[in-house]
């Protein structure tokens, strides 16, 4: 363990002058007397897969359910987990969490990498949905609905892996997990995670109010300590909040992300983020074979970090979202925000097939424009603008993205100036100086990602196949998850193959990565309708990757869990 082991309950929640705004909007959608639903999901034509509630009981990782090719993250339990499934960046794809934005206003991502399997129900919408779901969408939605089943888990296995998750009503659930990792493969040094989360879920009249609170503690490798010297002793501590109210027409609530970053003592950088956000609209069938879904949201962004700066702005727009049958099925969408955060739509379907298009505009973030102590503000970045195609039948679907510019970032470099000195004589002098330039955010220009996708489960056998093709570095170009699972009376055997071959290095990856690989064992048992057992066996070939340079894979790991409902 590193030198600071603490866990800090004391969330920090600051009250934005929106909320005065929200609180007026909640006694107007109190008079539609609606019944408590969710309107976190708005029909689209696209390929739309829905996952089962996450078990606890076989799974871990929350990434792994929302993208069953997952292998391994660099840096092991906590490290940074993105979702770019179809070759864009992670910024493309935007994840809501009971129905609300999640993804950080200082990042634009959504990091999967502090996120537990806790109950969730998840759906992932396929194609350009920016119409609906706002800047970031082009790439997919991942909808996340957290879910409390009465009883509790326990899981112990290799690596110090302890889980705890307790319902003792469907309204309230405590999850904890521990995990020794190994974050990097150039030292056998142990690096703790931890992460603590209470889970609220009830029901109040006509809404229902979740929310979900996660305090956790990562350790890791390589930073720099208050003397700028190398050093392992690296901690990151932090908590992660989202709180909402939502009825048949209306959404309100806010996410909250805070991290800090020791060497021993020493605090080396922190940052804090949170969006507020309100939405009401309606869904309406104007006849069996017309359907219309119109609203109007609004968010406040807030970013701070080291140097204490705080950034803030207003995001606010209108869609209308219109679903029509005449002997195709038709979607048209077309939504109007404020600094130009236009987007529309297209989509036809009829039985298995279907088609979409659409366009997308991505504000850059509050970070790439103001930056910090460490990159410098780029006030002039140009936003991202970019327009998506969609082609499927049934199983199989292929895709193309344009980006018309790309953010990127630029590392710090250092470049010697010369300067030449001329006298009254004529003379010449030079002189030679280093000048170091901070990292910053810059336009990159255009690229395309293009592929497809493949799905299908003959019986107790899935196959899923995948191919892409894209300027991003680290995508593997080519994917293949095979699985198997099988009841046999009170047992169920179950088996998982994934692999990620011919990813494109980055700029500092050197010539080549290797392929991943993963192959994953499971057995369940149960005893009664309320009583399961588990044996999970991960990595059951025990690989050795490198995933990234200087972090490898972390061995094979056995798990057992026990489950009780009641």
């Amino acid at each position: 363990m590193k030198s600071k082991n603490k866990i800090d309950w004391n969330f920090h929640i600051n009250f934005s002058p929106l909320y005065f705004v929200f609180a007026v909007m909640i006694l107007m959608a109190i008079s539609f007397n609606a019944e408590a639903e969710e309107i976190e999901e708005v029909v689209v034509v696209a390929q739309q897969v829905t996952t089962t509630e996450t078990d606890p009981l076989t799974e871990t990782h929350l990434i792994s359910k929302v993208l069953p090719a997952y292998t391994w993250t660099a840096g092991g339990y906590g490290a940074f987990q993105g979702y770019n499934e179809r070759g864009a960046q992670t910024i493309h794809t935007t994840v809501y969490r009971n129905g609300i934005p999640s993804n950080e206003p200082g990042s634009a991502w959504y990091n999967f990498g502090v996120d537990v399997v806790t109950g969730e129900d998840i759906k992932i919408i396929s194609g350009p949905n920016s119409v609906v779901y706002g800047s970031s969408s082009i790439a997919g939605t991942v909808l996340i609905k957290d879910t409390i089943t009465k009883g509790f888990t326990l899981g112990a296995g290799s690596n110090s892996h302890r889980y705890l998750n307790l319902a003792p009503t469907n309204w309230i659930q405590y999850t904890e997990l521990g995990v020794d990792n190994q974050a990097r493969n150039d030292n056998t040094e142990v690096d703790a995670y931890s992460n603590k989360n209470v889970k609220l879920n009830v029901d109040v009249q006509d809404f229902t109010i979740t929310a979900k609170f996660t305090n956790f503690e990562y350790d890791y490798d390589n930073c720099f300590d208050s003397s700028f010297e190398s050093t392992n002793n690296c901690v990151q501590d932090g908590e992660k909040y989202n709180v909402a109210i939502n009825n048949e027409y209306f959404t309100i609530g806010r996410t909250h992300q805070q991290s800090e970053y020791y060497s021993g003592d020493w605090m080396s950088y922190s940052n804090e983020s949170s969006t507020d956000y309100v939405r009401i609209g309606d869904q309406t069938n104007l006849s069996q074979k017309l359907q219309i879904a119109y609203g109007v949201d609004g968010s406040q962004e807030q970013y701070e970090s080291l140097n204490n700066e705080k950034h803030t702005r207003d995001n606010y727009g209108a869609y209308l979202n219109i679903n029509a049958e005449f002997a195709l099925n038709y979607n048209f969408g077309f939504r109007v925000g404020n600094e130009d955060q236009n987007a529309m739509r297209f989509g036809i379907e009829k039985n298995q097939f279907f088609f979409n298009a659409g366009t997308s505009y991505r504000r850059p973030n509050l970070y790439e424009i103001n930056g910090d102590g460490f990159v410098d503000a780029n006030l002039d970045l140009l936003p991202e603008e970019a327009v998506g195609y969609e082609l499927g039948f049934g199983v199989l679907s292929i895709f193309m993205y344009d980006f018309e510019q790309a953010i990127e970032y630029q590392p710090g470099y250092s470049e010697d100036v010369v300067t030449i000195d001329i006298d009254e004589e004529g003379n010449a002098t030079s002189t030679t100086t280093t000048v170091y330039n901070n990292a910053k955010y810059l336009n990159t220009g255009a690229y395309q990602t293009k592929g497809f996708r493949y799905s299908q489960t003959f019986g107790a056998f899935g196959v899923m196949l995948k191919a892409t093709d894209t300027e991003q570095a680290r995508v593997p170009k080519y994917v293949a998850v095979l699985s198997y699972n099988q009841d046999f009376g009170s047992h169920n055997v179950n088996a998982t193959y994934t692999g990620a071959y011919d990813r494109k290095p980055g700029e500092y990856d050197g010539d080549e990565l290797e392929d991943l690989e993963k192959l994953n064992f499971g057995y369940v048992k149960t005893f009664d309708s309320n009583v399961q057992l588990a044996i999970n066996l991960n990595n059951v070939l025990d690989e050795d990757t490198e995933v990234l340079p200087g972090y490898g894979t972390q061995g094979r790991e056995i798990k057992l869990t026990i489950q009780r409902r009641w």
